[in-house]
């Protein structure tokens, strides 16, 4: 089993403690897994701003992929199941500059041209968008005017028809506190790759099994 609980129950503030400030940046998800990677984890890939990576999650082998740093930023993870029954997922973090959400829309075409004849079509992918929305009079999240959706949902087509799911996760963007969580995680289990585990930006967790 390789699914950390990444999520606190509450995000701490800053003290005048430079010690405690210091171990609550080291608890935030991304920092934790960052620094299981500069430990020597090799189960474990980090997206870059403005990059895309596709990952095949094999048992005792690649098991977790994910971007931190998301502040309007979009990311866009889509989750395959291989013809090996095994996922593939290919995860993307771009600025919201128009420019950027062009090239993250043809990112994820090269990476599908890429990993085609290994995914399993009759299991429809799923696409999930972690991107910023903004608080209503309400007080409730709402998306930002953002044309993400269609250049992915364009893509997705050329290579799958109709037959793909979507998700919009929202995430606050302006007055977070200091050691809000801006990771985007997928997590699977090591002895069972079909079970996931997504951590949105702001540690809102969900879990799927795929295919």
């Amino acid at each position: 089993m390789s699914i950390l609980n990444l999520t606190r129950k509450v995000i701490p503030a800053v003290t005048k403690s430079t010690a405690q400030n210091i171990a609550n940046v080291k608890n935030m998800p991304e920092i934790r897994l960052s620094l299981m990677m500069r430990d020597g984890n090799k189960n474990i890939v980090q997206v870059g701003m403005n990059e895309c990576k596709a990952v095949r999650i094999l048992p005792d082998r690649i098991n977790t992929i994910y971007t931190d740093g998301l502040a309007s930023c979009n990311a866009v993870g889509v989750v395959c199941r291989g013809l090996d029954k095994n996922p593939i997922v290919i995860l993307s973090h771009y600025t919201p500059l128009e420019t950027a959400r062009v090239k993250q829309a043809q990112a994820l075409e090269k990476q599908l041209e890429v990993y085609e004849r290994f995914i399993d079509k009759t299991v429809k992918p799923k696409v999930f968008y972690n991107v910023p929305g903004y608080k209503s009079e309400e007080g409730m999240l709402k998306p930002c005017v953002n044309n993400i959706f269609s250049k992915i949902g364009g893509v997705m087509k050329k290579f799958f028809g109709d037959k793909f799911e979507e998700q919009i996760v929202l995430y606050q963007n302006k007055g977070r506190a200091p050691y809000f969580s801006s990771a985007n995680i997928y997590q699977f289990d090591t002895k069972n790759t079909r079970d996931m585990k997504i951590t949105f930006v702001g540690e809102k967790e969900q879990f799927c099994t795929i295919g």
